[in-house]
């Protein structure tokens, strides 16, 4: 298989800038040691990050390959976390990237939190715009059905971008690498703001919020 397949006009895909975008998040200390995965849509194929491998040094070869069926084509086996992605994929036909990161000030922020549909406060207007409001799901066991269930059923809306885990962390899609990397970088900052201000800090007012969400709607 090419390490490049045409797609959607404006994405363009690649295993180097798959390993390249895993390495990102690690060095934005979004992930840590072998922890956080990511998968993508290749055509009829997903690239899926390989279990027990750490996203700082990830090589093409060692991307999983796995087709619609979740049948491992080539590559090494995939993350405990491929059920997850591959049912959101299934369900969102609009997004090809999946980031899921175990950042610490996410983690952090998500103990202070209650699960629901709205978890973060609207702490900067970064977030705002791009994932405000922020669903946040209650803990649920690392690579069980119940959670990559769970995860799939919230991103059925096609307004939901990121889901929050308790004491778990981030789940972020995009149509790109570019897009799914700015909303869990966005999310992180407001995490690390909530984190440093030990909750009490002033949240942007419910006017404001809509004003940087109708910018967010006039965006092309």
């Amino acid at each position: 298989m090419d390490s490049s397949t045409p797609q959607e006009p404006g994405f363009s895909l690649s295993k180097e800038a798959f390993c390249r975008y895993c390495r990102l998040l690690y060095e934005r200390r979004l992930t840590a040691g072998g922890g956080g995965n990511a998968a993508a849509r290749c055509g009829d194929r997903i690239w899926l990050t390989p279990t027990g491998r750490s996203l700082r040094d990830l090589c093409p070869e060692q991307i999983a390959v796995a087709d619609r069926q979740r049948g491992l084509i080539n590559g090494e086996a995939p993350t405990k976390e491929a059920g997850m992605h591959m049912a959101i994929l299934e369900k969102r036909p609009d997004i090809n990237v999946i980031f899921h990161v175990h950042g610490a000030w996410l983690i952090a922020a998500s103990t202070l939190l209650d699960p629901g549909p709205s978890s973060l406060p609207a702490l900067t207007p970064g977030f705002v715009h791009c994932a405000f409001p922020l669903p946040m799901l209650p803990f649920l066991v690392p690579g069980s059905h119940d959670l990559g269930a769970a995860v799939a059923e919230t991103f059925s809306s096609p307004k939901v971008c990121a889901v929050l885990l308790q004491n778990h962390g981030l789940v972020t899609v995009g149509k790109d690498f570019c897009e799914a990397l700015n909303i869990a970088e966005e999310i992180d900052e407001a995490a690390r703001v909530l984190v440093l201000t030990r909750g009490k800090g002033r949240s942007i007012s419910p006017v404001h919020i809509r004003d940087i969400q109708c910018i967010r709607g006039t965006d092309s």
